[in-house]
């Protein structure tokens, strides 16, 4: 059953709507997937707050077009079957689409991508993909921002320690002395 011109116009908006929002964009090829695989990666991708959609292609580069993302690496992406992905967050949409794939014989293989409005081929998406997620990133930074601090507070309180210990010593000579 084929849909309507206004069925595709709708699915154009509100895709470009939830695609100009996004931190991500994802483009992946799930040719050799059965259903209930797709299944499956649609129920993982929801639980790691990541949406995935399979679109025709014509849409999806009108998609690119409406959202500022167009030029001939769109063009080269969306051929095939194609698959879009997206997250508020950066990594997490090829993050989640690794991780799966890792587990089903490399499907669905990544083509490409988007991230803050650059366009990155499947390798770089995939390197991104190694990367830390923001929480970690900050956590991390905190605990660098962190560690002199902890290092002074152990300083001085070596310190403080050590002349209590002296003190300490005076007064126990001075009572043993009378």
């Amino acid at each position: 059953m084929s849909i309507t011109r206004q069925q595709k116009e709708q699915i154009l908006d509100d895709l470009s709507r939830d695609l100009k929002g996004s931190g991500s964009i994802v483009l992946a090829d799930f040719s050799g997937i059965d259903v209930a695989k797709i299944t499956g990666l649609r129920r993982e991708l929801r639980s790691s707050g990541v949406k995935f959609m399979v679109v025709k292609n014509t849409i999806l580069r009108k998609v690119f077009d409406d959202i500022g993302a167009g030029g001939e690496s769109v063009v080269s992406l969306a051929k095939g079957p194609t698959a879009v992905a997206w997250a508020d967050d950066e990594i997490q949409a090829v993050k989640a689409l690794k991780n799966f794939s890792r587990g089903n014989d490399g499907k669905p293989s990544i083509k490409g991508g988007f991230v803050s409005g650059r366009s990155y081929s499947a390798t770089e998406m995939l390197a991104l993909a190694e990367l830390p997620s923001r929480d970690e990133l900050l956590a991390r930074l905190l605990g660098s921002m962190n560690a002199p601090l902890q290092g002074f507070v152990n300083v001085t309180g070596g310190l403080l320690r050590g002349f209590l210990n002296a003190v300490n010593a005076v007064k126990e000579k001075q009572e043993q002395n009378q």
